[in-house]
């Protein structure tokens, strides 16, 4: 017969020395199981805008000089200067922008002279869209200015996009002469938005 150990001190160390063992392996296998959880991830992105005039439109709104009255849908100077007789009077939407945009319009008075004349505000029309060419925006879809921000056809414009506009005036018959100014203002708002 084999003799493994000559005392007991032997076999009290060979026992402490396999329950380390046992306890070691069995601790390495019972702490490898992998565990799981779940937490939420949010954000919240606004709607950014950005629009900028084109060229034309920036410089204001030009009806020239009128001879003859009474005169009715005088164009503005750029109504028709573009591209397959399209308008170039444009906002655009920039690129960067992450929504469609709706354009609102409104003046702050009558084109009024140094002496205190007004051609009334519904003599001042325009018409808005989102191409254009010799016909669009059409004359007949024309809007009198008001004071107050409306919304024109100029909607839904897609980032990097543009919409167009055209500009009429009638003068009556006895509109006294001078030099007559107002402020055109825009507003784009997120598409569906109101003015």
């Amino acid at each position: 017969m084999i003799k493994f150990f000559e005392n007991k001190k032997e076999v009290f160390l060979f026992l402490i020395v396999l329950i380390c063992f046992i306890l070691f392996v069995g601790n390495f296998f019972a702490t490898g199981n992998v565990t799981s959880g779940n937490t939420p991830s949010n954000v919240s992105v606004s709607k950014y805008l950005a629009i900028s005039f084109g060229t034309n439109l920036s410089q204001g709104i030009q009806f020239g000089t009128v001879s003859f009255l009474p005169a009715t849908n005088i164009n503005a100077t750029h109504n028709y200067d573009g591209t397959s007789t399209g308008t170039t009077y444009t906002i655009d939407v920039s690129t960067d922008s992450n929504s469609h945009v709706d354009f609102c319009i409104k003046a702050n008075a009558g084109l009024t002279s140094a002496a205190l004349d007004v051609i009334g505000l519904g003599n001042e029309t325009y018409a808005a869209l989102n191409l254009t060419n010799s016909t669009h925006p059409l004359l007949s879809n024309e809007t009198p200015m008001t004071t107050s921000y409306v919304k024109s056809y100029a909607e839904s414009i897609a980032p990097g996009n543009s919409s167009y506009w055209r500009f009429w005036l009638d003068i009556p018959s006895a509109q006294p002469s001078g030099d007559y100014n107002n402020s055109v203002s825009f507003e784009g708002v997120t598409s569906g938005g109101i003015c």
